[in-house]
């Protein structure tokens, strides 16, 4: 049995140097195993194409490059006023057809750093289901969120920033079909793919444990995800994979609080784009303000799960 470890992300030029930092960082911690790296892209230059591939060969593991024909996500529905995405939000659901020959692949966003060996999650049995993915926090928004997605009241909504997906599964129940099918359906648009995701998987999904996908900050109600103290604990000590969701909790801005951003720097300086200037953060005192008080709460947490 092939002991390699496929993984994948979407990118374009502009965000070339956060999706590098996450591929450094997952090769960095995967050093024992034969990673096989597939970025799915429209536009990427030849500059950080060749920045990509020498990256994956500083850790002997493979760099590929999968052209997505963008023809397929025409009618596909986007957010228009609250932080409005391009197509490569869609691209993940494409999966199964890009990624041809591969039968299982972690999908990882940009916003990421890995900090632990992959194996376990990528070999994980994920009992008949398509896909394995962490419980987001704080979703649905609301109970019109609920209906769009099918959810009866209580049904468990996962993030799609990490996930483990059965390719072959995809393959086998045309669920690339029923994706795109939700996608283009006229709606409000809460969450772009991974509404879609959790519409067609509402039945079917795995649950990761919450370490697999911490947010930084831009959440702070944690405590119905653990299933028991142990998941709280490796939650709040060493979460395996950090995740930077929000527009102001980015460890590329010029907040110098954001939680594990010294972690990213770290990477940065390890990765080809070391050297990259940080960007100006409009609402550095909210963020600050914001931190501070998600520092605490999580500290309230985590003494509830220790004691």
């Amino acid at each position: 049995m092939s002991n390699e470890i496929h993984i994948a992300c979407s990118t374009d030029d502009n965000y070339a140097p956060l999706c590098g930092v996450m591929v450094c960082s997952a090769l960095h911690n995967n050093r024992g195993g034969q990673m096989v790296v597939h970025i799915l892209a429209n536009m990427l230059s030849d500059d950080n194409r060749y920045r990509f591939q020498r990256q994956c060969e500083t850790y002997g593991a493979q760099c590929l490059f999968h052209q997505v024909d963008e023809s397929r996500l025409e009618g596909c529905q986007y957010r228009t006023k609250v932080h409005p995405l391009s197509s490569a939000a869609y691209y993940r659901i494409l999966l199964a057809s890009i990624l041809e020959e591969v039968s299982r692949v972690i999908y990882l966003d940009c916003d990421m750093i890995v900090r632990s060996d992959l194996s376990q999650a990528f070999g994980m049995n994920l009992g008949g289901n398509g896909v394995a993915a962490v419980e987001d926090y704080d979703t649905p928004v609301d109970m019109e969120h609920y209906r769009q997605l099918g959810l009866n009241d209580g049904d468990k909504y996962f993030n799609s920033g990490f996930m483990v997906i059965d390719l072959d599964y995809w393959r086998q129940h045309n669920t690339e079909q029923q994706l795109l099918q939700f996608a283009k359906r006229k709606r409000k648009v809460y969450f772009h793919d991974q509404d879609a995701l959790n519409c067609v998987f509402r039945a079917n999904w795995q649950r990761l444990s919450p370490e697999w996908n911490y947010f930084n900050v831009a959440q702070i109600r944690v405590d119905h995800l653990f299933e028991n103290k142990e998941e709280a604990h490796r939650f709040f000590s060493s979460p395996k994979v950090v995740h930077f969701p929000g527009r102001y909790f980015k460890p590329w801005l010029d907040t110098t609080c954001i939680p594990y951003r010294k972690e990213w720097l770290f990477y940065l300086e390890k990765s080809e784009w070391k050297g990259l200037p940080m960007r100006h953060n409009e609402r550095k005192y909210y963020t600050l303000a914001k931190t501070f008080y998600v520092k605490l709460k999580r500290l309230y947490y985590k003494l509830i799960y220790e004691f």
